[in-house]
Order: structure tokens, then sequence, then C-alpha cells
């Protein structure tokens, strides 16, 4: 799974993926408030789980304040891409379609599905600092 910052930031600022979350149980997230708390500055990273699912009940979660990091299965099931060859299939089509700059910039399976979603879907690009 990723927690770099990257991806982080490419999931916060893809606004789109943001609005598709419905939070449940062992999902990945980041806690904004936590971000700059953290004495070493790395994000704070949260699972969601049973007091966290209370808490959404409750009201008492700060969604504005949470990023959610898709995990690489949830990335392929809004490709509605499960099976293995399908999905070689179309990271192969894909990567064809983007230059060499843009490639370097993936640096895991999560940052190279969540672009083929944004293209496939939203028709954007991540810039390595924003979707375009």
């Amino acid at each position: 799974m990723d927690f770099s910052n990257a991806y982080i930031g490419m999931c916060e600022k893809a606004v789109w993926l943001q609005q598709l979350w419905e939070i449940t149980y062992a999902d990945y997230y980041c806690d904004r408030s936590a971000v700059f708390g953290t004495r070493d500055g790395s994000p704070g990273i949260s699972l969601v789980d049973d007091k966290v699912l209370i808490d959404v009940m409750n009201q008492d979660f700060k969604r504005s304040k949470a990023v959610w990091l898709p995990r690489q299965d949830q990335l392929q099931e809004l490709l509605n891409v499960t099976d293995p060859f399908d999905i070689i299939h179309l990271l192969n089509e894909f990567t064809g379609r983007v230059d060499n700059a843009t490639r370097q910039r993936w640096t895991s399976m999560e940052q190279l599905l969540l672009s083929a979603y944004a293209l496939h879907k939203h028709k954007r690009q991540w810039t390595g600092e924003n979707w375009h």
C-alpha cells in the first residue's frame, strides 16, 4: 500500500475520487489534521476500524479532515477490472497513451491505477502537482 506524500497528494486533489468514498471497514485514510502534528512531518495514516465506524454513525467523524487512500483492489473495482489479464491489458493500453515523463512519476501500482482511472473516467492527467 502506498502511503507516500505523492499518493496522498494525488488522492487529496482528486475531489471526484473523494466524493465516491463510502467509508468502509479497513479503508485507509490520511488524517489531514495529523499531517502537521507528527514530529517527523510524515502523514497521519489511519485505518477505518470499529471505533471510526461508530464515529461515522454518530456523525463524529470529521470527513473534511480525511483523505481516502484507495487500495489497489479498490482502484481495480472503480475501473471495473478484476481479472489479472484484463488489468494487464488495460494498463498496457493506458501506459501506451502517456509520455515517458508521465510514466516516471508513478512509483506504485496505486499511483498508476489512480492515474488510469482518472484518465479513463474523468479525462484527467496528473501533472505532478494537480489533475488537469
